[in-house]
């Protein structure tokens, strides 16, 4: 407003000075060219630079640019480019405001004015470098201009953030706490993560402004960030005087009191927002989860997010709260609450995918085959292009030997994501169960050429080698996984058993089982690879002694039942080999060997 006052009165002044003579001017000059009169000149300039501000102020910027260029042409005085440059830089023609500009400031090159515009225009060029120059120059002319210092901030402030706060705090010191430049500082304090000088800054804001409640929070978040958590809880407690339903400040009291470890405070405040009618269903349920997913941190918080859950439970039948509480119960491990919970999420959610696969996932990891067949056979008709529902589907059905079901749902797997190596692996060994092992091969050797040491898959291309009596292939599959894992009983077992089959290298295999007995002494198998090298070694006692605890471990298994009547037969025993061999092919009647054992009544 000053402005436009002070450009009216040199306009009157202008009109005074002028008036009298424009006529006279018109009628013996009437020809529009530049004369040699220098008078002329500023006289007939004068008026187009009058004009034009007559036209400026009604906000015909474009026709006053045509009065102020009729000026120039008259008189090329700086203030003429300067104004020139602001007109055009009110057009947003910034190509044009920047050549007058620059003449402006070299017919003047120490008026701050010009510099002034001339670090704007830059600035809205997004020639940033350009506008620090020039605000660095005014600086240079007056260390006090404040403006300037306020646009080298801004500008400094992605790139040189501590400079940029130098500028503001050149401000500060010169004009007092300003509000502006106070958020800037604690802005920018914020972002680099300088809590303490954060906390210094809003301080002073507050003071400013005391009732601010972003303020306050802003400053409660920093004393927490600090650990100061009773100035965080006392600062709270004076701001929930004024908003006592403000969700963030009994958020940010909650968190405190978990910082202080005072458990039961904390979720008292936590209860109530989960309790207020006002609050919405989903505030609460991300409140609950922010506690979830802070439980890494602290397991406490699990609980609080438990009795959070519970509540939301009670006040609603939501999907996302019961899967919620099963992730929970996952982290706690109480796997059979765990598949509760996921029951009821896909009684609710039926159409949700993630659910089931949730369900199915944990009854996997739990060994309930059995209900994640049942559960993940509906999920596969609900849900037939989803990869994961259809592995699990596999598995499972592939863990309870119903190996013709796992290979159809292994397959619709391996067609959704080709290159997954548990699908391949899981093929592979399903494929081999089903006596298709050139086919197995192929999926194994891909799981393979995607992870070369994985343990599994070794394992068992190792067994089908094996079966096919290309002992070279199988013996250096089984040494390249004990490479990966010098300590894995399972090949190790895998390994001694083979060579003990073969009769070669009894004592190497012999010390591999005895590590895989000192590890699970109770597993009927690693008990039968035992005893079995006994037998091959020519101690029929030793080899007695461990076929016989596998046998009453697994009195269904046909291989340990063989083998135990083959070690009485050594032992002189032969009505005890036959009632052995009959319950060996009484459990697998396929096996034709044992069959021949007991015509003969020999080996």
């Amino acid at each position: 407003m000053v402005i436009m006052k002070y450009k009216l009165l040199l306009l009157f002044i202008a009109f005074i000075t002028f008036g009298c003579n424009s006529e006279i001017v018109k009628n013996n000059h009437s020809e529009s060219r530049k004369s040699d009169n220098k008078f002329y000149n500023k006289r007939i300039a004068q008026e187009n630079f009058i004009e034009g501000s007559i036209l400026e102020t009604k906000g015909l910027f474009n026709e006053a640019i045509e009065q102020y260029l009729g000026a120039l042409n008259y008189d090329p005085q700086p203030g003429i480019y300067y104004t020139l440059a602001k007109d055009y830089f009110r057009l947003n023609k910034l190509s044009s405001a920047l050549n007058y500009i620059q003449k402006a400031v070299k017919g003047d090159n120490n008026n701050t004015e010009y510099l002034m515009l001339q670090a704007t225009v830059y600035s809205a060029s997004h020639l940033e470098d350009s506008s620090v120059s020039v605000y660095r120059k005014i600086i240079a002319i007056d260390s006090t201009n404040i403006t300037a210092l306020y646009g080298l901030g801004q500008l400094n402030e992605a790139k040189r953030p501590i400079e940029a706060i130098s500028y503001y705090n050149k401000i500060i010191k010169y004009v007092g706490p300003e509000w502006d430049v106070l958020v800037k500082i604690a802005e920018i304090n914020e972002r680099m993560g300088n809590v303490n000088e954060t906390i210094k800054t809003v301080e002073n804001l507050i003071k400013l402004n005391p009732s601010n409640l972003q303020l306050q929070k802003l400053l409660i978040e920093s004393y927490i960030k600090t650990k100061d958590c009773d100035k965080a809880i006392a600062m709270i407690n004076e701001s929930l005087v004024s908003f006592p339903d403000d969700l963030n400040l009994i958020e940010f009291k909650g968190k405190a009191l978990v910082m202080q470890g005072k458990w039961k405070d904390a979720s008292i405040e936590y209860m109530r927002l989960v309790k207020d009618k006002n609050i919405s269903f989903e505030t609460k349920l991300k409140v609950g989860t922010s506690f979830f997913l802070e439980s890494d941190k602290d397991t406490n918080n699990l609980e609080i997010a438990k009795l959070i859950f519970l509540q939301l439970n009670h006040d609603s039948l939501d999907w996302q709260v019961n899967a919620s509480l099963g992730e929970i119960e996952l982290k706690k491990k109480n796997d059979s609450a765990a598949v509760e919970y996921f029951k009821k999420s896909t009684q609710i959610a039926e159409w949700n995918a993630q659910v089931w696969i949730r369900l199915g996932g944990t009854l996997f990891d739990s060994r309930r085959y059995k209900e994640a067949i049942q559960f993940m056979s509906k999920a596969s008709e609900k849900f037939p292009n989803e990869f994961a529902i259809n592995l699990i589907y596999g598995l499972s059905l592939s863990t309870e030997n119903e190996h013709i079901k796992a290979k159809d749902a292994l397959q619709r797997a391996l067609n959704l994501n080709p290159d997954d190596l548990t699908a391949l692996s899981a093929m592979g060994y399903t494929l081999n169960q089903l006596k298709e092992d050139d086919a197995a091969l192929v999926s194994l050797h891909k799981a393979l050429s995607i992870d070369p040491n994985n343990l599994q898959v070794l394992s068992i291309m190792g067994l089908i080698y094996e079966t096919r009596k290309e002992y070279q292939i199988s013996d250096s599959l089984y040494a390249r996984a004990l490479k990966v894992d010098t300590t894995n009983i399972l090949i190790m077992n895998n390994f001694a058993y083979s060579l003990a089959e073969r009769g070669i290298r009894l004592e190497e295999a012999l010390s591999m089982s005895q590590k895989s007995i000192d590890k699970e002494p109770k597993n009927a198998s690693y008990l039968d690879t035992f005893g079995w090298i006994y037998f091959k070694l020519g101690d029929y006692n030793k080899a007695r002694i461990n076929v016989e605890e596998a046998a009453k471990m697994e009195d269904k298994n046909a291989t340990i039942l063989d083998h135990l009547g083959d070690v009485y037969l050594k032992l002189g025993n032969k009505s005890k080999a036959k009632e052995y061999w009959e319950k060996a092919f009484e459990a697998d009647s396929s096996k034709t060997e044992i069959k021949m054992k007991i015509q003969k009544g020999e080996l």
